[in-house]
């Protein structure tokens, strides 16, 4: 096992770092064991750092650091579940599932996260007629704050006082506050096949169809280019394996279209660098994005070569997640464009746009009702101070009851929490009787908890 002393930690977007007194790469649940019962001992707090692509402090520790880097196999798959370490990483898993003919229903875009950390974190992707990663969990392996492992499945259930909660609900979106999660059984479906139609449209046509879209496409997204007001659709469904088998038959996307795909990140990172200078150059920069690489397409592929892509433009994000109700998530997102486009504050694209259906983790943005995300980056941004067209967004959501997303940046407190996540106190409940010496908690849960 590897061993530091003040080790430095940075995320990958660069805004978030630490100086950690003891840090760890364990290779075995016994070492994983042995760090926590030190950690109890010595009353220090611990976290676990996955691939970092989380925004919030929601990894950081000045006391201990673990690294699940060197705990990452694959355990067992079957015909409709796998099974793995915490620590493997997305991209590995999805190899994985491809080799079998397995899939999940839903897919977050970005796949380089460690499945224990996208778990814990509340990764989605865009569907009403699906939910978040964490739904798919059959079973977690847990080490809890006394070093005993813990396995949870749907059916565990914890008695406090009389009354009895779902362990599952709790730990399926747990923050890392529970526990190290050791081992993780998800159920899988079938690997399936999509045709993405892509298209873009003005802002104000795209408020009038956006749910007439998610209800009726099995997957549905957009992206809106501030200071352009165009907004670019994706439009998937399901399609037969003979289909994508002949796809050149139904396929509209060009070579050349292939190409400027290939070269966006490229092309488009030393723009964003030098927006950040000088933001009145944002709004040309989306316009040019735009008209030369977001064109019109249809796009045939597995499951995986349509929901999922490389991002290697580091940034950082912000996402909230709105009811639908009223047309309460319309308001809000036509609000923000509103105030973003008087004010002298710029932004990049794209402003992501997407749905989730209702589910049943405590801690959810999604928590018993579909939602719908607002995702909002600033690219090539590695700064910790809050950019103020994010604090502009942060200011705008508060007003809609909007619920932060827990790996992205927001105002989160604990009186957000509590007015807005109605699982929060079975939540708090739970955690603090599984970890009461909150080992787990860290300074920014501190203050939540």
């Amino acid at each position: 096992m590897i061993k530091k002393n003040n080790y430095t930690w940075n995320n990958w977007a660069g805004n978030q770092s630490c100086l950690s007194e003891n840090y760890f790469e364990p290779e075995t649940e016994e070492q994983i064991i042995e760090i926590v019962r030190f950690s109890g001992k010595n009353k220090k707090k611990i976290k676990v750092v996955g691939s970092g692509h989380s925004f919030s402090p929601i990894a950081v520790s000045n006391e201990i650091l673990i690294s699940l880097k060197n705990y990452r196999k694959l355990i067992s798959v079957d015909k409709d579940t796998v099974t793995c370490q915490g620590g493997m990483y997305l991209y590995d898993l999805y190899d994985v599932l491809i080799s079998n003919k397995l899939s999940f229903p839903d897919f977050g875009v970005i796949n380089k996260q460690t499945v224990a950390g996208a778990l814990a974190a509340g990764t989605h992707g865009s569907s009403l007629m699906h939910k978040s990663l964490s739904a798919q969990i059959e079973k977690l392996r847990m080490i809890t704050a006394s070093g005993d492992p813990v396995e949870i499945t749907r059916e565990t259930k914890w008695k406090i006082d009389d009354e009895e909660f779902s362990l599952w609900e709790a730990a399926s979106l747990s923050l890392g506050s529970f526990g190290i999660v050791t081992e993780v059984t998800l159920k899988c479906d079938p690997i399936f096949y999509l045709k993405s139609e892509e298209s873009v449209v003005d802002f104000d046509e795209y408020l009038k169809c956006m749910d007439d879209y998610a209800r009726r496409y099995e997957y549905f997204k957009a992206w809106w280019f501030p200071h352009t007001d165009k907004v670019y659709l994706f439009k998937a469904e399901r399609i037969e394996e003979e289909q994508c088998h002949k796809k050149e038959q139904w396929i509209k996307y060009t070579e050349e279209q292939r190409k400027r795909d290939l070269q966006i990140d490229k092309l488009t990172s030393p723009l964003f660098v030098k927006s950040n200078d000088d933001s009145s150059l944002i709004p040309e920069i989306n316009s040019f994005c735009l008209d030369y690489f977001f064109t019109p397409r249809t796009r045939i592929g597995n499951c995986f070569e349509i929901l999922v892509h490389d991002e290697t433009v580091p940034m950082v994000v912000s996402e909230y997640g709105l009811s639908m109700l009223d047309d309460n998530h319309k308001k809000a997102l036509k609000k923000f464009r509103d105030i973003l486009e008087q004010s002298q504050h710029k932004l990049h694209f794209p402003v992501d746009l997407r749905y989730t259906g209702a589910e049943n983790s405590y801690l959810s943005p999604a928590y018993k009702q579909d939602t719908f995300y607002i995702g909002m980056c600033i690219r090539e941004y590695g700064e910790e101070k809050i950019h103020p067209s994010m604090q502009l967004f942060f200011d705008v959501m508060k007003k809609y009851t909007a619920c932060p997303s827990w790996g992205k940046l927001s105002d989160l407190s604990k009186s957000t929490c509590e007015k807005d996540f109605p699982g929060f106190e079975n939540f708090k409940k739970l955690r603090n009787i599984i970890d009461p010496g909150r080992i787990f908690l860290n300074v920014f849960f501190e203050s939540i908890f």
